[in-house]
């Protein structure tokens, strides 16, 4: 089965394996239950990674900067040449200094309160935690995930380093009827016990 919003109200889908975007099948039910509730979560994972390790959780900004996209981000109806803020950050164990993901953003300020704009671009500060200070009205849509490989690096705006393999999901944000943020999320194999060559066999 195909991945297209299968995940709106419910957490579950008949059928073990799914197709993502890139084509690529995975196996949920090879997943570990935590991974698979990050996965098809539609609220900020950063709550749920505190449970599940038991330490507060640090918002490291690695990257920042308005860029001119060099290929489309079709998720958010952004074309190749548009102008938009990309954001890369790591959410990292306080105590323990384990990076638990890596989050690689697209957003397009110019639908965004300019309060939400700079706050983002002024302070060390995360996401899902900005829309609930200043009050904006959002829903997220689960549009994709997968396993991404230490050598996967396909799309010419996205400049994260990868280290690890890892399962990855994309969402988006969207705010008075239109998509405002692409976020996609990966999670380290390794910190999660996740065997990522097994998941995409039959």
């Amino acid at each position: 089965m195909r991945l297209k919003q299968f995940f709106t109200s419910r957490g579950y889908v008949d059928g073990d394996v799914l197709v993502n975007l890139n084509n690529e099948s995975l196996n949920l039910a090879r997943l570990p239950p935590f991974v698979r509730t990050l996965l098809v979560t539609d609220g900020t994972v950063t709550k749920n990674i505190e449970a599940f390790f038991w330490e507060p959780i640090v918002v490291d900004v690695l990257w920042q900067e308005r860029i001119i996209l060099h290929e489309a981000k079709p998720l958010i109806d952004a074309a190749a040449g548009e102008q938009v803020l990309k954001r890369i950050v790591q959410l990292r164990g306080e105590k323990t200094r384990a990076v638990y993901t890596y989050a690689t953003s697209f957003l397009k300020t110019d639908l965004l309160p300019g309060e939400l704009t700079q706050q983002l671009l002024d302070g060390q500060i995360g996401i899902g935690e900005i829309l609930r200070e200043v009050g904006l009205e959002t829903y997220r849509e689960i549009m994709d995930f997968g396993v991404e490989t230490a050598s996967d690096n396909v799309d010419p705006d996205d400049t994260l380093a990868r280290v690890d393999d890892a399962i990855y999901r994309t969402y988006r944000i969207v705010a008075g009827g239109k998509p405002v943020m692409q976020i996609t999320e990966s999670f380290p194999c390794k910190q999660y016990g996740v065997e990522s060559g097994n998941l995409t066999k039959p």
